[in-house]
């Protein structure tokens, strides 16, 4: 409620200093008019363009142009200035001067050289670049109606892996890796809003103006320890002096799952587990009459002869999701003002899984005098998610994939089947508890700049942040019934439980920033230096009670005090920064770039506190050369290179400090006492994980720029990589983290884009295509680090697939007994592995690398055409290699006494020795059980990420009923993926089992309304 008021509150104050900034001086003159103006827009072709819009700069008034490009305008000053603007081409403005016909020929925008880039605390020319920064338009991220601007990148940036491995409402962002993985901890990129640390999903996605990646060490050095993983720089919207401007963009969908696994029914679920208990030499589990029986009576009598389709019955959420978004932008000359406010909201396919946001901002900026001003950024968010409780057994996606179709889901009688031993999750889904947790988030940034003199800036930013996270989990005792019991078979949870959480954080920045420009002759000079300071706090709490004997009354003084806890701890943490950088160009071909940033981190010891992190880059526009002003198809052409460190502080708060852990138990004189131990043993030595990456790069131009392309290859090192090295167990403490490992990744990135006009038709082509190799280079002789499917080795790339080769399945006894010694007892029809070291016994020793899970070759295709109003939009996503390792109920039949799926009918006996599945085997183990090769599935892909279809009102209809614009659409996202996985499994997920709240793909009508 909080962050709702706040919300109107900002709106209102934001309306009322447009209205008294915002009144043109024009419109109290009356003076010079001219009755009417018109005249025709052609295009570079000298083809006449339907539905340019024609405004007289700094007011509301405006037309388009009809089929013959003719437009009319009338009771004009004479003195007005007649902005000409159209999509694919560039904007032009004409002073009329008293002129009455105005005709205009608008060029193709094709030459992108001269946008500006934002570059870590400040922005450059993107001809000048000499780092490899990729810019992505917030146009580009809103054309994809999705919840979370995360899942907006993929497929859109070169060398950006973004991985949505869930579809869970609030929790079905993308996973961003740049240029692959570099460290065995915290890999994932620094977030800056507006210059500030945040989070990408944080934002809504209509409130980007623009996002700058800055992907190698060049680039992202200015931000020291903490830009190793890559850089993320996300601008908001700001505002502009022109006329009130007011947008609307709103649409509402469904969602439905992109791919669920196909079970059995009940009936051929016990024959097939018959014949499993058959191939163990057991009597069969059901007699034929009694499967007569069954299907005799499944449709007549579901209690006692169940037959249930758990997705159906359970996954009946309606999958409906909707996002408003309200904006007002303008101002004048001393204010100019942005601001938003939004709502989404986001039903789940399962019931009471939910996500909602409320969010506001407000961008304000102050000139109060010629060489000084303000500026104010406020924003905030509130965020309640919901699920079901997800405790213990009581997990929803689970239990679907785990309970065989023979238990009751609910009787007729209106009471919950006991499902599987008590364990129904349809039963858990509508009654089985609640998990809520709200976030809250605001932020306020204050920011003076002052021009000292000439092409000199002094910048003050003050940035509070204060975040909060509540959460409530209640696990409600779910009660099950037989189908002729009136007292409670099973009760699961014993007793219901609540556990309440807060996690409360306040951020500070502090940041003075200088910046000096000076150009003489052909030599241009920029400097940038500054100090930045950053401390943070959180505080952590938490209670828990049980046994409710009022579930409806969910409050912790309802539960009883025989067995309450409670628990609270904090954490905070410091850095200090000074940073400088240089650049320099002569006559706009031959660039240089220098960058330091020397960072003091409270997480280490003293000693280790400073470390230094430079950067050095350079670049030769060759195109700008007198030797090629002759060749008129090369637009563009110039090499990069760059050499630059960077560091990663996310090693945790206190790992160098010798911690004393309360809350340990001693005997005393045969009685308990509390007391107090330390556990792990602290390394002072410890310093920060460090990053070197050499980077060449190539960006070409041609044909006046409407084609364009960047190609870059670079080396990335990380050393100094935090590990647990094995020490004495007489020390009878856990082993310190020591700076011991590293990592190397060597990659290519490569970006194609056409840009053109054939007549009234505008279309763009993109195409993308990324690789990195990673390996790790050393342990410093320690190793491998085995957990459970996955190895860290040196050689080997990081968390590489590990377990036993399958060479295929045994046919005959006499290959059983002719191989060596296996797992369990075996059978024709069983896994056979390679015997990898000789010894005739297939154990741990045999295990060897089986794939890698890092994806290889990622690439996007993305196709934008308009025409006559019309639009369209297509992205085409995927990865060329990677491989996934799935175990337990993914793929493993009747696993833990669980169903089957319809392609593990396709099993192993010796009539059909091809099978794709083993022989069917009752227990869960043996040789078909174990992390091997078998289990292993090339998760390549390409999938239709988003098509869009849209349609513009014609412009001059749109002008002359007030309006700027209004735009209507169909969009869908995740349409169609062509993959290798089994049947039910989506190719984005990771290795694991059958747990995963499944992906979603999304249908969507949507309206983007400006006036």
């Amino acid at each position: 409620m909080k962050t709702l008021l706040l919300c109107k509150a900002y709106f209102s104050l934001m309306l009322i200093m447009l209205f008294l900034f915002n009144m043109p001086v024009n419109s109290l003159q009356a003076q010079n008019i001219l009755s009417k103006v018109s005249g025709k827009v052609l295009n570079d072709s000298s083809i006449a363009l339907e539905g340019v819009t024609v405004t007289i700069k700094n007011t509301s008034k405006a037309t388009a142009t009809d089929a013959s490009g003719s437009f009319t305008l009338n009771n004009v000053n004479a003195n007005a200035v007649l902005s000409f603007s159209y999509q694919g081409y560039e904007q032009q403005e004409v002073r009329l001067e008293g002129k009455t016909v105005i005709n205009v020929q608008l060029k193709t925008i094709a030459n992108d050289l001269g946008d500006v880039i934002v570059v870590g605390y400040g922005t450059q020319q993107k001809v000048n670049l000499t780092g490899s920064v990729l810019s992505v338009a917030g146009g580009d991220l809103a054309k994809r109606p999705v919840m979370r601007a995360s899942a907006a990148l993929e497929g859109l940036a070169p060398g950006v892996t973004v991985s949505q491995t869930s579809g869970q409402p609030g929790a079905d962002g993308g996973t961003i890796r740049i240029r692959g993985i570099g460290t065995l901890n915290d890999a994932d990129p620094l977030v800056l809003i507006d210059g500030i640390e945040g989070a990408l999903d944080g934002v809504d996605p209509n409130d980007i103006e623009n996002i700058s990646v800055l992907k190698d060490a060049a680039s992202a050095a200015i931000y020291g320890s903490r830009g190793a993983n890559g850089v993320i720089l996300i601008t908001t919207k700001r505002g502009n002096s022109e006329s009130l401007k007011v947008n609307y963009n709103a649409y509402a969908g469904w969602q439905k799952f992109t791919n669920l696994p196909e079970f059995s029914n009940g009936y051929t679920y016990m024959t097939a587990l018959n014949q499993a208990y058959t191939n163990e030499g057991r009597d069969v589990l059901y007699s034929d009459a009694y499967l007569q029986e069954y299907l005799e009576n499944k449709d007549t009598d579901p209690d006692h002869y169940p037959d249930v389709d758990w997705q159906k019955t359970v996954y009946f959420g309606s999958g409906f999701l909707q996002h408003h978004y309200l904006s007002v932008t303008g101002g004048s000359r001393m204010l100019k003002i942005m601001g938003s406010v939004a709502y989404q909201d986001q039903k789940g396919v399962v019931p009471h899984y939910e996500s909602e946001r409320y969010s506001f901002r407000l961008n304000a900026e102050m000139s109060v005098l010629k060489n000084l001003q303000l500026k104010i950024y406020l924003s905030g968010r509130h965020s309640p998610t919901y699920s079901p409780n997800e405790s213990g057994d009581t997990r929803i996606i689970y239990r679907v994939n785990h309970t065989p179709p023979i238990y009751p889901a609910i009787l007729t009688n209106g009471k919950y089947g006991v499902g599987w031993t008590g364990t129904n999750p349809l039963a858990f889904a509508k009654e089985g508890g609640i998990n809520q947790t709200n976030y809250e988030y605001l932020q306020s940034t204050f920011q003076v700049n002052y021009q000292i003199f000439p092409g000199a800036d002094i910048g003050l930013n003050f940035t509070p942040q204060y975040n909060d996270a509540w959460a409530k989990n209640f696990a409600k005792a779910v009660e099950t019934y037989s189908p002729d019991g009136d007292e409670p078979a099973y009760t699961v949870p014993s007793k219901s439980s609540l556990t309440e959480e807060d996690s409360r954080t306040w951020q500070n920045t502090l940041q003075l920033l200088f910046k000096y420009h000076k150009s003489f002759r052909k030599h241009n000079l920029n400097f940038l230096a500054g100090y930045e300071q950053i401390s943070y706090k959180n505080d952590y709490f938490s209670a828990y009670r049980d046994t409710y004997t009022f579930t409806e009354y969910q409050e912790l003084d309802a539960g009883s005090t025989e067995n309450w806890q409670n628990s609270g701890t904090a954490s905070e943490w410091a850095l200090r920064s000074y940073f400088g950088r240089l650049n320099y160009d002569f006559a706009g071909k031959y660039l240089f770039e220098a960058n330091l940033r020397r960072d003091g981190s409270s997480r280490f010891a003293e000693g280790n506190r400073y470390g230094n992190f430079p950067s050095f880059s350079a670049g030769w526009r060759i195109s700008e050369e007198k030797f090629m002003k002759n060749i008129g198809w090369l637009s563009n052409l110039k090499l990069r290179a760059s050499w630059g460190k960077l560091g990663n502080q996310e090693i945790g708060t206190y790992p160098t400090a010798s911690v004393i852990n309360l809350g340990t138990n001693y005997i005393f004189g045969g009685a308990v006492a509390s007391g107090a131990s330390q556990d792990d043993m602290a390394n002072k030595d410890l310093s920060w994980e460090s990053s070197t990456t050499k980077d060449i790069g190539i960006d070409i131009g041609l044909f006046q720029n409407k084609v364009s392309a960047g190609l870059d290859y670079y080396i990335r090192n990380t050393t100094d990589i935090l590990l647990e090295l094995p020490v004495s167990s007489t020390t009878g403490l856990n082993a310190p983290y020591q700076n011991a490992g590293s990592v190397k990744n060597t990659g290519w990135d490569i970006q194609v884009n056409y840009n053109d006009n054939i007549g009234k038709l505008h279309y763009n082509i993109g195409f993308n295509l990324s690789d990195v190799k990673n390996e790790v280079t050393d342990l410093k002789g320690t190793g491998p680090y085995i957990s459970s499917y996955s190895i860290v080795q040196e050689g080997l790339p990081i968390n590489s697939l590990y377990g036993y080769k399958a060479i295929g399945l045994f046919q005959s006894e006499d290959e059983v007994t002719a191989s060596p010694v296996q797992f369990g007892v075996n059978a024709p029809g069983d896994i056979k592995y390679e015997d990898v070291n000789g010894d005739d016994v297939i154990n741990s020793d045999d295990r060897q690398l089986l794939g890698n899970q890092i994806p290889r070759y990622t690439y996007g295709l993305n196709l934008m055409l308009n025409y006559k109003g019309f639009d369209l939009y297509l992205l085409v996503q995927g990865i060329g290699k990677r491989s996934v390792l799935l175990y337990n109920d993914a793929v493993w039949a009747f696993y833990n006494s669980g169903p089957i799926q319809k392609w593990q009918l396709d099993y192993w006996t010796a009539d059909n020795p091809d099978a794709k599945y083993p022989r069917l085997i009752a227990e869960s183990s043996g040789n078909n059980f174990q992390y091997s090769s078998w289990w292993v599935y090339n998760a390549a892909y390409a999938r239709l990420k988003n098509l869009q279809i849209g349609y513009s009102l014609p412009k001059s209809w749109v002008t002359k009923h007030s309006f700027s614009k209004i735009r209507v659409y169909l969009a869908g996202d995740n349409l169609l993926t062509l993959n290798h996985m089994p049947k039910g499994w989506d190719p984005e997920r990771s290795s694991g089992d059958a747990t995963y709240y499944p992906i979603s793909s999304t249908y969507t009508f949507g309206i983007d309304i400006t006036f």
